[in-house]
């Protein structure tokens, strides 16, 4: 196979056949071809450096089918780089994605051109170590891949792993199939600078896989061994602790205070309790007997813990507690009690004046109805004897009641709005035609 290298060169032929029928194999390929650096053009020509030769297998020769055009970039020819030529090595092209899609290509005159990507903008798989040659004759593929790798120069790309390695930032892509879909693999041709010491430089048209990027790791929490100490959580007296050592202040200054016994007289006033007539008040003396001593020529300063208030037991074994108004129970109880009873008193009142106002309404409705003559039958009054005495008490009742509803609340309501009421009540339920074809009859 021909070591694709770039040179300059003068005019090409460009009498050039649409196709390059290729009936001999491809020269083997050298091992590395140095150039003029200007303008190269892929050739077969070419002085080798070393005496040894890589080897190579390979996987496809064809061409490339440009879309909507008849046209073929023709004269291509893929080949995987083999660390030695071993059989043993051959055997690693198992484990290759890039050279098995390639070589189950075989057969197939064309693959399919999809157009040129920016290797910024894709994640591929250089691993493969696959390469791609260009055949002398193939002009039109020469004339192409020069216009697109010979005319800026190259810089380094981020996507390399090496970061020497200088190559170009676009690239082709090739499907190897005739769907889009994801059982598609897709390739993408490149140039890359081959490394030399010599002021001619070659390229190398490499091939990568085009993948998805690989996903971040996540970290994993290690899972708990039969050697971990358990967990435990730290005792109340010591979280108590950790709160009255905070309280009493940070630094130096909280650690020169000093624990001192009650009965101590280091430079600490002790102040005498002052009896109540009542007793001993308890809740009074709380605190009495923590004070802040002098200071003494050394800068310390005491600090004394105040005692616990002493409890008497009584018959139950709990005393009450008291103040200087007497017992808090009692006060307390007695503030309650008045508290219900000033409630109670209120909404009796209320009641009452609830309860008198609606006797009146009764009242009231039951005198109206007794004097009222029965628009159907001028004989008889609407007495309680009468069949529709308790229906048209019920909603006069109830109307004038839910009428006065909030002003009953407020303040006392008059006889003549009641009697007022009841009459526009009972002119809508008397004789049923809604108090305008009827005129009642009063005595």
């Amino acid at each position: 196979m021909s070591a694709t290298v770039l040179e300059s060169s003068g005019t090409t032929n460009m009498a050039y056949m649409s196709t390059v029928p290729i009936t001999a194999p491809t020269p083997p390929r050298q091992g590395n071809v140095t150039e003029p650096q200007t303008t190269k053009t892929p050739t077969s020509h070419g002085t080798g450096i070393s005496n040894v030769l890589p080897s190579y297998r390979l996987l496809y020769r064809g061409a490339l089918s440009l879309p909507d055009s008849l046209l073929l970039l023709d004269g291509l020819t893929f080949a995987a780089r083999l660390d030695s030529p071993s059989k043993q090595s051959t055997f690693h092209l198992l484990e290759n994605p890039l050279a098995l899609a390639l070589e189950s290509m075989r057969g197939r005159p064309t693959l399919r051109f999809m157009g040129n990507v920016n290797l910024r903008d894709i994640y591929m798989d250089e691993s493969g170590g696959v390469e791609m040659d260009i055949h002398p004759s193939a002009v039109l593929s020469q004339i192409y891949f020069e216009n697109l790798f010979c005319l800026m120069p190259f810089s380094a790309a981020s996507t390399s792993k090496d970061v020497r390695a200088e190559r170009s930032e676009i690239g082709i892509k090739v499907a190897l199939g005739d769907s889009n879909g994801p059982e598609t693999t897709e390739i993408v041709v490149f140039a890359q600078v081959v490394p030399s010491s010599e002021d001619r430089r070659t390229i190398r048209l490499c091939v990568g896989r085009i993948t998805q990027r690989p996903a971040m790791p996540s970290v994993q929490k290690r899972g708990p061994r039969p050697d971990d100490p358990i967990p435990r959580k730290p005792p109340a007296f010591f979280i108590r602790d950790l709160k009255r050592t905070g309280s009493l202040g940070g630094g130096v200054a909280g650690r020169e205070l000093k624990r001192m016994a009650s009965s101590g007289n280091l430079g600490v006033v002790a102040l005498k309790k002052q009896k109540l007539p009542n007793g001993n008040g308890i809740l009074a003396d709380l605190g009495s007997g923590v004070r802040l001593g002098a200071v003494d020529p050394e800068g310390d300063r005491v600090f004394k813990v105040p005692e616990l208030p002493k409890q008497k037991a009584n018959g139950k074994g709990k005393e009450g507690e008291k103040d200087v108004f007497g017992d808090v129970s009692e006060v307390q109880r007695a503030q309650v009690a008045a508290a219900k009873s000033v409630k109670g008193k209120q909404k009796a009142d209320d009641d009452l004046d609830e309860g008198a106002l609606e006797k009146a309404i009764k009242r009231a409705t039951i005198e109206y109805l007794g004097r009222t003559k029965d628009p159907t039958n001028a004989s008889k009054v609407i007495d309680k004897a009468h069949s529709e005495f308790k229906d048209l008490y019920g909603f006069i009742y109830r109307g004038v009641g839910f009428a006065l509803r909030a002003k009953m609340r407020r303040c006392t309501v008059d006889s003549g709005l009641i009697n007022r009421l009841i009459d526009m009540h009972a002119l809508m339920y008397l004789g049923g035609h809604g108090g305008s074809a009827d005129v009642l009859a009063r005595p």
